[in-house]
């Protein structure tokens, strides 16, 4: 067979859809949006455009896109010399945080309890397990990562709409506050006992002793 002979394989290439410049910027968004949740930075870091996107290996525009998009939900602030920041939240305001996360998240573990899955459980009790485990080797990375997913996942499981929306920014909000307030021995063990229980109430499909764990475990996250 001679060259001439090879079939072209640009012929028969099934047809793929070019990446769009909307698909970078969303994965920016994303990542950054996840890191201000699990808490990655803390309250009043910088966020240097050049050296953001330098880390992600990427162009300027869609890491200052990005910022701008978190900065409208208010999860980074402009410094006066136009660098972003992880604002620096009050008392009050991460008060009315935690009542709005009661109010949104009890609402959603109820309905959890209801529509939840097999399979929706199992991958619940992998997440206390990590935060047991994170308790256990004093992980903060994986416990304020087991933490988002344990509360994202019930978030999921309740079927509501619109609720991943809402909780989000509160999340963005609080996350970096955690973060800065790196729990003891004793609040580690608390919160992983805290998410068992709730765990064990959902299984169990008991709403009111559910809530009861998450409003002990969102209070005492807190009262740091």
């Amino acid at each position: 067979m001679t060259i001439r002979d090879i079939p072209d394989a640009g012929a028969n290439a099934p047809e793929l859809s070019p990446v769009s410049r909307d698909m970078l910027h969303e994965q920016i968004y994303d990542m950054l949006k996840r890191n201000l949740m699990m808490g990655r930075f803390t309250p009043g870091q910088k966020l240097p455009l050049r050296g953001l996107a330098k880390s992600l290996g990427t162009s300027l525009m869609p890491v200052r896109d990005a910022l701008q998009r978190l900065e409208s939900v208010g999860s980074v602030v402009s410094t006066p010399n136009r660098t972003m920041m992880v604002p620096i939240f009050s008392t009050k305001e991460l008060q009315d945080i935690r009542t709005l996360r009661s109010i949104l998240e009890s609402a959603a573990l109820e309905r959890a309890v209801e529509n939840r899955t097999d399979e929706e459980l199992e991958k619940l009790k992998a997440h206390v397990a990590d935060i047991f485990r994170s308790a256990e080797i004093n992980d903060l990375d994986l416990f304020l990562e087991a933490n988002y997913h344990f509360h994202m996942l019930i978030a999921e499981m309740s079927r509501l709409s619109f609720i991943a929306q809402l909780l989000e920014p509160l999340w963005m909000h609080i996350g970096p506050s955690v973060r800065h307030s790196v729990p003891n021995e004793a609040m580690f063990q608390s919160s992983a006992q805290n998410h068992k229980d709730v765990y064990d109430a959902i299984v169990a499909r008991n709403a009111r002793a559910a809530n009861e764990a998450l409003q002990r475990d969102i209070s005492e996250g807190y009262n740091f």
